[in-house]
């Protein structure tokens, strides 16, 4: 799926080929963006021990390159594309390990920490909404996963009718009084 190109007024005095640099430039300072929205997330979520044990970012450039090689063996021309992908997971590694190893540093040297604050994540999260080429796909796949979240959630729960004793039970008193507005 092609992402729907931005043409300007200044575009159209461009040739077809240039115009197609341009996306790919546009493509690529976006591609930026995401990546460096999402180390600082990454650092925010292992900094704040919720960093995943496993990796997506990871699999996920792995998977592409494991498709690419699939295209190779069908005569396909992508040695560069597979090139780009493993430089860029190979480099993906190398600042996480560096960034693990400087905050454990920074832990056993009893140094502050700056990390993000919530309101900052939710910061972030928006730039990625509102990126020009690809935010609207983000924001869908937020809805996407959300709505099933929910669907999930509705699934999952269990109503059960307790019989009337059970609201003057000595637990349902205690819990009537620390859920109760005080």
């Amino acid at each position: 799926m092609y992402a729907k190109s931005n043409v300007t007024n200044e575009d159209e005095d461009l040739s077809h080929g240039d115009i197609i640099n341009k996306h790919i430039r546009d493509l690529q300072e976006e591609q930026a963006q995401i990546q460096d929205i999402y180390k600082k997330l990454a650092r925010f979520l292992y900094a704040n021990s919720m960093y995943p044990i496993n990796d997506g970012y990871i699999e996920y450039l792995q998977y592409f390159i494991h498709e690419e090689k699939k295209k190779q063996n069908g005569n396909g021309h992508n040695t560069q594309v597979i090139a780009n992908l493993e430089k860029l997971m190979a480099d993906y590694e190398s600042e996480i390990e560096l960034f693990k190893k400087t905050l454990q540093d920074q832990r056993e040297a009893g140094e502050e920490i700056k990390i993000l604050s919530s309101e900052e994540v939710f910061t972030l999260a928006g730039n990625l909404y509102h990126l020009p080429i690809n935010g609207k796909q983000i924001r869908a796949q937020v809805y996407g996963i959300k709505l099933g979240e929910v669907e999930h959630t509705a699934e999952r729960e269990k109503f059960v009718e307790l019989p009337a004793k059970a609201a003057k039970s000595k637990v349902m008193l205690q819990l009537t009084n620390i859920v109760a507005p005080q």
